[in-house]
């Protein structure tokens, strides 16, 4: 097997992450873009996306060693940030419809029914991404997934390939 055909297998077996890797670089960025309309605030609430920031560094770590590794790797840490932002968005849903702490959670919002309808959509879709991809992490533990089936199918017709030119 030449380099090109390890690169197509290994970015094949890859691309069955897709989905948990831009969902976490989508919530990376949304959790920055929080921490950093938070900062004039300097309140007590700036800690919540730093939190989140920093767990989501330690899955972005886990799939480079993805990548580079031919082995496969648990995605324990990426399930258990999932499951973190899942809990944090359903605390932050929850939370948000005191006044007061809606105040002190989104200081840069108004506090009227289009800052509280927007900011419930945005963690309400974000609760039902975090589920999807706990779904996913689940189903390729299990090799359950559609990417797995692809990876195979894949792999095997490589394999014919090989022999056929022999």
């Amino acid at each position: 097997m030449n380099t090109r055909e390890k690169l197509a297998i290994k970015n094949m077996r890859f691309n069955r992450y897709i989905l948990l890797r831009y969902s976490l670089a989508l919530f990376f960025f949304a959790n920055l873009n929080w921490f950093i309309f938070m900062l004039p605030s300097r309140g007590i609430a700036l800690f919540v996306p730093a939190v989140l920031i920093f767990s989501a560094l330690f899955s972005i770590h886990e799939f480079i060693v993805l990548y580079s590794s031919s082995k496969e790797v648990s995605l324990n840490k990426t399930k258990l940030f999932f499951t973190g932002q899942l809990i944090v968005n359903a605390m932050l849903i929850l939370l948000s419809l005191s006044n007061r702490l809606f105040i002190v959670l989104f200081p840069f919002l108004n506090t009227n029914v289009y800052g509280l309808t927007g900011i419930l959509g945005i963690l309400i879709t974000g609760a039902v991404i975090s589920s999807f991809c706990l779904r996913k992490i689940n189903a390729i533990s299990k090799n359950k997934d559609r990417g797995y089936k692809l990876f195979a199918n894949f792999k095997q017709s490589m394999k014919v390939s090989e022999s056929y030119g022999k």
